[in-house]
């Protein structure tokens, strides 16, 4: 499948029990999704070179990025996201979720990246940092979790969530 495929794949209406099937694709160029209306992927196992930029897009289904990579940054600003955002074992650069809304899960499990930012986000369910190593900073200023955070086993070059609101149970690395 290539970029422009995917794309149109994506693009098609959202039908639930329906996603996209692009489990292991490889794209050199970046993978630009920014203001669209798309229907659910699994995006496992992929790897994404270019990187991948949804700022402001409305994610309608399953949205499954887990054991993906990407040599570049992963930036979700501004983007709605109606159910999980699974992206456990997510390789990548810096990965933005400045401003979005995540209905569902958010799980960064085991996920491997240079910064995490989630400034003046709400997610609506449990964040899931769990054994995830970030080697520069991870910000959570402003950002409002409605369940719980979790950072059992994690590693942070630092870690911001002192302005965060967390409504559910919080485990912090140690």
């Amino acid at each position: 499948m290539t970029g422009a495929e995917l794309l149109a794949e994506l693009q098609r209406p959202w039908r639930h029990g329906e996603h996209v099937d692009a489990r292991g694709i490889v794209l050199e160029a970046p993978l630009i999704l920014d203001g669209l209306e798309l229907r659910g992927f699994d995006l496992s196992g992929a790897r994404l070179m270019g990187g991948l930029s949804a700022r402001g897009t409305r994610f309608q289904g399953l949205a499954w990025l887990r054991q993906a990579s990407m040599a570049e940054r992963c930036d979700l600003t501004g983007a709605t996201f109606r159910t999980d955002l699974r992206a456990d074992g997510l390789e990548a650069g810096d990965v933005i979720l400045d401003g979005a809304v995540v209905q569902g899960v958010l799980s960064l499990a085991r996920a491997r990246l240079a910064t995490l930012s989630m400034r003046e986000a709400l997610m609506m369910a449990n964040v899931t940092l769990e054994g995830a190593r970030i080697a520069g900073r991870a910000e959570l200023s402003g950002t409002e979790i409605l369940g719980g955070f979790w950072t059992a086993g994690a590693g942070f070059g630092a870690l911001n969530h002192a302005e965060a609101e967390i409504s559910g149970r919080l485990r912090l690395p140690g």
